[in-house]
């Protein structure tokens, strides 16, 4: 059988039943997959959100001044026909694969982005070394078709990329939500103290470019002209203290720490429109799936994912990104009108349903299947 590597720095959580699902695609055609990665790093275990995959295999890791990090998965590499890998500036065991691969010893792909979507400075140094290694691969495996079109203006052969539309299990989140009851979901309700009829649901790291005051300061504003809106914070990170503290004085502000599974479902469930004005990725399929309006704002340093978002279609997206009474302002006009939000949260749905984890993992194990064959 041929062997494919998935090196990687963490096990996420949100990534396990692609891993799954990718593994049983490829033995299909013969083709033995496994991950190789790391115990978590300080950042994700306050977020709480990685996993242990029985089938891979877990490595160490050694950390470097200015933040570079060696994975000791040069073993496993070598020993497969194809390795896939992260494109991180900070991971040192990329480069001797990337080395291998330019002298002809190790076929080589990237799994990324193609750039920092979140960089202040795209033409600052990281990124131009971002660029440099970019295309000294045999393969790409691209988030969207938006790192297709940035990979291939650096001048890496369109042949060779695969864009696989980045997903989570979405089925699993739809069978979550069909086992979901109205006792169960009321009861939930009271368990958390929600009484309110219009609420906004926050699902994803804590952290800075999530800009949490400025959505608790929405928050305010809100209230202000829905007296019995409340807010749901779901989630671990960073500035999780710092949400607490806020949320001391705002009984009406819900925050419960990172949630999985049948109970994160059930919870979103309790909610209307998704409120993250900052840095939106992956958790715009959440809400899509659970069928929550989706409110964002302009915020420069979206996530690839944000592609999937159709502004007054499935959602808001705030052109003022830095005014947060604009943004209250468009929340509170989206609540207030039941029509347009039920219409919202029907596109919402829709949006969702176009993209699955079957599917990025179908359309992954073909460029695998390419990669390998090339």
């Amino acid at each position: 059988m041929k062997q494919v590597s998935y090196i990687f720095p963490i096990s996420h959580h949100y990534r396990a039943p692609f891993h799954e699902r990718l593994r049983a695609i490829l033995s299909h055609h013969d083709v033995h997959y496994t991950v190789v990665y790391c115990a978590p790093r300080d950042e994700n275990v306050k977020k709480n959100d990685t996993i242990d995959i029985s089938w891979g295999e877990k490595v160490s890791s050694t950390a470097f001044p200015g933040g570079m990090i060696y994975q000791h998965g040069l073993m496993q590499a070598m020993k497969s026909d194809l390795v896939i890998i992260q494109q991180e500036n900070k991971l040192l065991l990329n480069y001797i694969l990337t080395i291998a691969s330019r002298i002809g010893i190790k076929k080589v792909a990237y799994f990324g982005h193609g750039r920092n979507f979140q960089s202040r400075n795209r033409e600052g140094l990281s990124e131009r070394f971002k660029r440099f290694w970019a295309t000294k691969v045999d393969w790409w495996f691209a988030y969207t078709e938006e790192t297709r079109a940035h990979i291939q203006h650096l001048g890496f052969p369109s042949e060779r990329i695969t864009v696989f539309n980045n997903s989570v299990n979405t089925a699993l989140m739809r069978q979550q939500l069909s086992a979901s009851t109205e006792e169960s979901r009321g009861a939930l309700a009271e368990s958390i103290g929600l009484a309110g009829k219009n609420v906004g649901v926050f699902v994803g790291g804590v952290y800075p470019d999530k800009r949490m005051e400025f959505l608790i300061n929405a928050a305010d504003r809100i209230r202000n002209q829905i007296p019995d809106f409340e807010l749901i914070i779901i989630g671990g990170g960073a500035d999780l203290p710092l949400v607490n503290k806020l949320a001391q004085t705002r009984p009406w502000i819900h925050v419960l720490g990172p949630r999985f599974g049948q109970e994160k479902i059930e919870l979103m469930a309790l909610g209307h429109v998704f409120m993250m004005p900052g840095l939106m990725g992956l958790a715009i399929l959440d809400a899509g799936t659970v069928g929550l309006a989706i409110a964002t704002t302009a915020f420069p340093w979206h996530s690839p994912e944000i592609a999937y978002l159709e502004p007054g279609i499935s959602g808001l997206k705030v052109a003022d990104w830095e005014n947060t009474e604009a943004y209250a302002r468009e929340v509170t006009a989206l609540l207030l009108d039941r029509p347009a939000l039920e219409r919202m949260r029907e596109g919402a749905r829709a949006m969702a349903d176009r993209y699955s984890i079957e599917a990025m993992a179908e359309n992954f194990a073909s460029g695998v299947l390419k990669a390998l064959a090339a």
